[in-house]
């Protein structure tokens, strides 16, 4: 069985800013960003759970989270665990967005599928293909493994989407910054074992 924790960067620059932040922002971790893996890394360490493998987005907070938690191990990048894209809206405000584009959000401003054709960025199906492709070839190739993936929250969610299939994406809240996913494949099954744990004590 291949086991997979999926850590959500802590909270980057752009976070705290309410910025919206795809895979083109790359903005490094704040403080308290840094503390919440940190207390991640700590809490697996009590857990004993030990990793064999890391694997990380490219972007700056993504990194910094998997060498805070996994310090002695060598982290591999993919860019396929690179966040959502949301093409032009990257780098806007928050709020900004959800005022101009209402109709592609939900109450909790969960975005809606469609949205592609307005802001010329990634759609679901194409990032939840690349998933399954990552997942097929970590099955493998490590069919024994712990490995530590850290990523982002939208893609997070396409991952749940990856492996449970979900027709309304909505329905499901991003994780929190250093929320915890853990996610156990075989060539057979994917399972997702538990979703957004919250490990830190960081305000």
């Amino acid at each position: 069985m291949t086991i997979l924790y999926v850590i959500r960067h802590g909270q980057s620059q752009a976070n705290a800013k309410g910025i919206l932040q795809g895979s083109q922002i790359d903005t490094p971790l704040t403080s308290k960003g840094k503390k919440q893996a940190e207390d991640v890394g700590v809490q697996l360490k009590q857990q004993k759970i030990n990793f064999d493998l890391v694997y990380a987005s490219p972007l700056l907070r993504a990194a910094q989270t998997a060498a805070i938690i996994a310090p002695k191990l060598t982290t591999v990048f993919d860019n396929r665990l690179k966040e959502f894209d949301y093409g032009s809206w990257d780098g806007e405000l928050e709020k900004t967005i959800w005022q101009k584009f209402p109709d592609c959000f939900d109450l909790r401003h969960n975005l809606l599928p469609g949205t592609a054709e307005v802001n010329h960025g990634e759609n679901f199906a194409q990032v939840t293909f690349r998933l399954q492709q990552l997942f097929a070839e970590l099955v493998e190739h490590y069919p024994t493994k712990k490995i530590l993936i850290a990523s982002h929250g939208f893609t997070i969610k396409l991952m749940l989407n990856a492996v449970l299939g979900i027709n309304r994406l909505s329905s499901l809240n991003e994780p929190t910054n250093a929320g915890l996913t853990k996610i156990e494949l075989t060539p057979q099954t994917q399972t997702v074992y538990y979703f957004n744990r919250d490990l830190t004590t960081a305000n």
